[in-house]
């Protein structure tokens, strides 16, 4: 029994705890809730205050860029559909992976990792696209613009918030093996939409691939499945956040890398996509044992 001079160590709280019993305060919470809607709110003022002359200077031009525009090409769009894909994407994955951090008691670790997502990815995938164009493309000198980049980043933040949470939960074990079942739910989901014919014989090595995951989940020890209603409740009910960032990075995948890649006559640029999602995977990961809290 604790006396008045001890501390118990307060076990990681389910998914029904409250922002209070994690350590956060509300008024902390929503501040940076109003700080995450601020952004695509800016993009929504940058489209609807200027011209297209002006975001057309802010885009970054192929033929003669300026240094900043390797950033503010990122805020501005050249069509409102591709303005309204970006918002409704970051406004889908940066308050999933906000509530990954919170629950895994990493709030600063957000803080720092979205700084990244929004200043050093767009320069870094603008950087890639300029130098790729430059090398391999022949044809007029093109015009780069969108926050997809960023958008993509998000969802690869949400899905190693999703690991760590499961680690700060279970163990690394779990973590590992629920990461590989999203991961394959992706994989799949590509196939699907890219594949001119599906192969039944690779869906079914992919059911055996989760079926393992499944098993090694089960067996190993990390998440108890005793035939035991309130057990079985607070498993299922810790699911739920593994199947909505499974759904959510999935409808990422349909939208961020489509089969047509040419739309209104606008090229989407899927190798950025998957350059801001693969920089979103690192930059997490890299931050997260650098920033505590």
């Amino acid at each position: 029994m604790a006396t008045e001079n001890e501390t118990t160590e307060e076990p990681l709280g389910d998914g029904d705890a409250g922002p209070a019993s994690l350590g956060y305060g509300r008024d902390a919470v929503a501040l940076d809730l109003l700080v995450l809607l601020a952004v695509p709110l800016g993009l929504l003022v940058v489209y609807a205050l200027t011209t297209p002359d002006q975001r057309a200077r802010l885009a970054l031009y192929h033929a003669d860029p300026e240094l900043a525009e390797f950033l503010t090409a990122a805020y501005v769009h050249a069509t409102p559909i591709h303005l309204r894909n970006n918002v409704l994407g970051f406004l889908a994955g940066a308050p999933m992976a906000y509530m990954l951090c919170l629950r895994a008691r990493r709030r600063r670790w957000f803080h720092a990792t979205t700084a990244a997502l929004l200043v050093a990815v767009p320069v870094a995938v603008n950087l890639a696209n300029y130098a790729t164009l430059r090398l391999w493309y022949a044809g007029p000198a093109p015009t780069s613009s969108g926050f997809s980049a960023v958008v993509a980043a998000t969802g690869g933040f949400v899905f190693v918030a999703l690991l760590v949470w499961l680690r700060a939960l279970y163990s690394r074990s779990t973590a590992t093996f629920a990461g590989a079942l999203v991961w394959l739910a992706l994989a799949t989901t590509f196939y699907v939409v890219h594949a001119d014919a599906v192969d039944p014989l690779v869906l079914g090595a992919v059911g055996v691939s989760a079926a393992l995951c499944v098993l090694a989940l089960a067996s190993g020890g990390d998440v108890p499945l005793r035939p035991d209603a309130g057990q079985l409740r607070r498993v299922a009910v810790r699911a739920v956040p593994v199947a909505l960032v499974a759904v959510l990075l999935g409808t990422f995948v349909i939208g961020l890398f489509p089969q047509q890649t040419v739309r209104d006559g606008m090229f989407v640029n899927v190798y950025a996509h998957g350059a801001g999602f693969v920089l979103g995977v690192a930059f997490a990961g890299a931050l997260e044992p650098l920033v505590e809290g």
